[in-house]
């Protein structure tokens, strides 16, 4: 019983978790619109991404350990990964899309490498996923030139991939500065509303991240609505 009291005490649930569960639910929810899209894979990369922060905080809060990069390394590969193969299917640029597939590649065996045999260097953590985040930005920016270019009469922000594009770009910028700036960040006296600015920074650009998806979401549902509506007037 005193474990259990323990557990329920020192777990901690923080603002990131709630967005991401939200966004989660959000894309159960419609996932029958999502079906045969590549935002159909969003339910298994964002439950996979609370399970693993879910995880980190148990590892940091619940079983006392100051040391969970063992997770995030896993958080960053997937996210990478993910992210990458989603603006590749939207970037048209074939140097960029080889671009893409050589940068993804390097940063995910450079996870992969700190995974097996530097685990508790955070600073090469960090390191990496500054260099992730700049690429990550750069290619979010290719994109919105490519759509600014190309775009005909379709307002931007009826496409749902502008969202999940203008989100992760939102929250890449934010945070390689976070990660640039960690030791100062990380300071007990820089704190916001009472939490430390390193750990405010993260979350504050989730609510932004995790919002953007679900835009996104019921944007899809629209446009599958409107799809089916267009067959059946057709039909009559």
């Amino acid at each position: 019983m005193e474990s259990s009291s323990s557990f329920s005490y020192n777990m901690r649930i923080e603002l990131n978790h709630i967005v991401e569960f939200i966004s989660l639910l959000a894309a159960i929810w419609n996932y029958k619109f999502l079906k045969g899209t590549i935002y159909e894979y969003f339910v298994w990369y964002i439950g996979f991404i609370l399970y693993a922060e879910l995880g980190a905080s148990y590892f940091k809060y619940a079983l006392n350990h100051t040391y969970n990069m063992h997770i995030y390394l896993w958080v960053g590969i997937v996210d990478i990964s993910f992210k990458s193969y989603f603006l590749y299917s939207f970037i048209r640029s074939r140097i960029f899309k080889r671009i893409i597939i050589v940068c993804a590649s390097v940063i995910v065996c450079y996870f992969l490498f700190l995974f097996f045999f530097f685990q508790r260097f955070t600073e090469l953590f960090y390191y990496g996923m500054s260099v992730g985040s700049y690429y990550l930005t750069l290619l979010c920016c290719v994109y919105f030139f490519e759509l600014f270019v190309n775009s005909e009469e379709e307002i931007l922000w009826s496409l749902p991939s502008f969202w999940i594009v203008a989100g992760t770009f939102i929250f890449f910028t934010g945070i390689s500065l976070s990660f640039v700036m960690h030791k100062i960040l990380a300071k007990p006296s820089v704190r916001i509303f009472n939490l430390p600015l390193y750990n405010f920074i993260p979350q504050l650009l989730s609510v932004i991240l995790y919002g953007a998806y679900v835009v996104a979401f019921v944007l899809v549902k629209k446009k599958k609505q409107a799809q089916l509506l267009s067959s059946e007037v057709l039909r009559t």
